[in-house]
């Protein structure tokens, strides 16, 4: 079968685990024996020949925006979508995010009847369905004026990675069928790894205000109130500079710097996996997934993650993880208070998590129902 995916970003350039998991899907179709074509940005070089993969979608620039521009990008994407699907003939267009390179390479795929599923791993489309009385006016407009591609797509089928987003899809944008397939980790061995004495706790994301590294500090900051001092904690991940320099200047108001350490982003970080013990993920936003949650239990690491949304469907409460309440770092102190030294509890999670991701999240598993729902989606008539 032949598969065109479609994306704005793909490794090696990434944010987090919406590409990691397009690249992993690839990888796995790829070896299934589909031929498979991804159309993304050129965040990394424009290709000079016709390649597998192809980065020359071009992206709009919401800094400073302009409607030249944003009709400029849209128009290219447009002709742009339409020529790989000329050149390709897919027997099914594999839409992940569009965030930035506009609707129009998805209404290029509808206006030539080609069959299409969407991958929904975060609300992209939220941007582009504004209910706002200026935005439904331009969509309007955008579908009756000449010289526009129009504004209208149908979000459907998806592919989504939780229930919850699945439910907000039929709910906020009317889409009609469904597939709840969640995000899949490679599982390399069953070894366990033990305890380090001086427990190593760590975070590994996007660094901005949404991700919550400030409330992991500050609840590290109460265990070394109480006289705890054991432990370490190790950030992996980069992004919003001025929030960086907040989260240090809370290690130094609260004399963490002999436990807390910035690493940047590593693109290998299932090495560091290896190293820590505890993942916290105190995320603020409404996390589709967490794909760094299965990819930790994997790896033996336990974690502590909020209780709602996308971690709260992985987790189950004192089994195999441990849930605290969003946004509460009373409640996040607790948790590691719970877990901090004590050995039994944390190998019954860690065992518990390892199983929960070997028979719920395996990769190839997961995967393979991933490309069932592909096969069978490019063998139903269009309506």
């Amino acid at each position: 079968m032949k598969i065109l995916v479609i994306s704005n970003y793909y490794p090696p350039y990434y944010i987090g685990g919406y590409e990691l998991a397009c690249f992993d899907t690839v990888e796995y179709l790829k070896a299934c024996g589909h031929e498979v074509y991804v159309l993304t940005g050129n965040y990394i070089n424009e290709s000079s020949e016709f390649e597998k993969t192809y980065r020359k979608l071009k992206y709009i620039n919401y800094k400073s925006p302009s409607f030249w521009d944003k009709y400029q990008v849209e128009i290219y994407n447009y002709g742009l979508t339409k020529k790989m699907i000329k050149k390709v003939s897919p027997d099914i267009v594999y839409l992940w995010s569009l965030r930035l390179v506009s609707l129009s390479p998805a209404m290029a795929v509808e206006n030539l009847n080609i069959k299409k599923i969407f991958e929904i791993g975060d609300f992209w489309m939220k941007g582009y369905f504004s209910n706002t009385f200026f935005s439904r006016i331009k969509r309007s407009l955008k579908n009756i004026l000449p010289f526009t591609i129009g504004s209208n797509v149908e979000l459907s089928p998806t592919i989504c990675v939780s229930n919850w987003v699945a439910k907000g899809m039929k709910n906020e944008y009317d889409t009609k069928q469904t597939y709840i397939i969640p995000n899949g980790t490679k599982i390399y061995n069953t070894s366990r790894k033990k305890l380090n004495k001086k427990i190593k706790y760590m975070f590994c994301g996007r660094a901005d205000y949404t991700k919550g590294i400030d409330i992991a500090l500050k609840a590290l900051g109460n265990l070394k109130d109480k006289g705890i001092s054991n432990f370490e904690f190790n950030i992996y991940g980069d992004g919003d500079k001025n929030y960086l320099n907040k989260c240090k200047n809370i290690v130094n108001a609260l004399n963490l710097k002999e436990e807390v350490n910035f690493y940047g982003k590593k693109n290998n970080i299932k090495k560091y996996y290896k190293e820590n013990d505890i993942l916290l993920m105190p995320t603020r936003m409404k996390e589709p997934f967490g794909l760094v949650i299965i990819e930790a239990m994997a790896s033996g690491v336990v974690v502590i993650a909020t209780n709602a949304y996308g971690p709260a469907e992985i987790i189950h409460n004192e089994k195999d993880g441990l849930l605290f309440k969003t946004n509460d770092i009373d409640d996040l102190t607790k948790s590691i208070l719970k877990i901090h030294n004590n050995t039994h509890l944390y190998y019954k999670l860690r065992d518990e998590a390892f199983n929960k991701v070997f028979n719920n999240f395996n990769l190839l598993s997961v995967k393979k129902k991933v490309e069932q729902v592909l096969v069978h989606t490019a063998k139903r008539t269009i309506v």
